[in-house]
């Protein structure tokens, strides 16, 4: 942040607040006579407040959305490969690359599902018709129909652990997921659910990720994807392509739209 924008960011910040209950930890200033631009830029801001006013805008608004994450405290740091990391009412955003629209409704998600201790991904997982057991995981990956090692994924085609059943939390979805690896797990698939919601068919910043996301199981087994990354999508079809193409056919985007419509209990 440059000094001469410090007037705009301190106003910037105050509207966060204000519209999201989102503080942001500032980082910038001259507190000890020396500017410090910190890592967060100007234009940065600026797209966080489009993005939680996108992510707002598709559940209920902004006092929907206070409601939801009950307060957000939001900064800059070093989490090692991680795009984000997100605990209740607290998210880190990476100091190493700017962050992208999905990653910060991914993150917000998260916090939203911490809120109520996590209890969102629980009834998401049953929902859907998934469970949870990893000695049924282990029994799969010793004995049945696998994609990963016993213990990691390997980084070649058809070896990612998508399966079901196939990662490190031993969790088997249910319906169609918008897409899975060795680090799928109940809260993982809670995150990218709202953001698949957010995204998909909006025409909004996070609707060409979204779709990017289905159309790869169009694809040929060996052909990279969207996002560079080659595999054997269409092998993988039966387990992530919806009806037609359609994400709104799934159970995860309708459980997300009954969601913000208050017609899942919460206890």
């Amino acid at each position: 942040m440059n000094q001469i924008e410090k007037q705009y960011a301190a106003e910037k910040l105050a509207q966060l607040k204000l519209e999201f209950d989102v503080d942001i930890f500032k980082d910038w200033g001259d507190e000890t006579g020396t500017w410090n631009v910190g890592f967060w830029m100007k234009e940065e801001l600026d797209r966080l407040h489009g993005i939680l006013t996108c992510f707002a805008d598709c559940i209920g608004g902004a006092e929907k959305f206070k409601g939801y994450t009950g307060g957000v405290s939001l900064k800059k740091a070093d989490i090692g490969t991680h795009g984000g990391e997100a605990l209740e009412r607290r998210i880190s955003l990476s100091t190493k690359a700017t962050f992208t629209p999905w990653t910060v409704v991914h993150e917000f998600a998260h916090t939203w599902d911490a809120k109520h201790k996590w209890r969102l991904s629980e009834i998401l997982e049953k929902y859907t018709g998934g469970h949870t057991n990893l000695i049924q995981s282990w029994l799969v990956k010793l004995f049945g129909k696998h994609d990963s090692g016993f213990r990691s994924y390997e980084r070649t085609l058809g070896r990612y652990g998508r399966l079901p059943g196939c990662n490190s939390a031993g969790y088997f979805y249910g319906d169609q997921p918008g897409g899975s690896d060795w680090n799928f797990n109940p809260k993982e698939d809670f995150a990218e659910s709202v953001a698949m919601y957010v995204g998909w068919e909006r025409n909004n910043d996070l609707s060409e990720h979204a779709r990017k996301r289905i159309v790869r199981y169009e694809l040929n087994n060996g052909d990279k994807d969207g996002f560079g990354v080659a595999d054997n999508w269409k092998d993988y079809a039966r387990y992530f392509y919806p009806p037609n193409g359609d994400y709104t056919k799934t159970k995860r985007w309708k459980f997300v739209d009954d969601l913000v419509k208050g017609n899942i209990t919460i206890q």
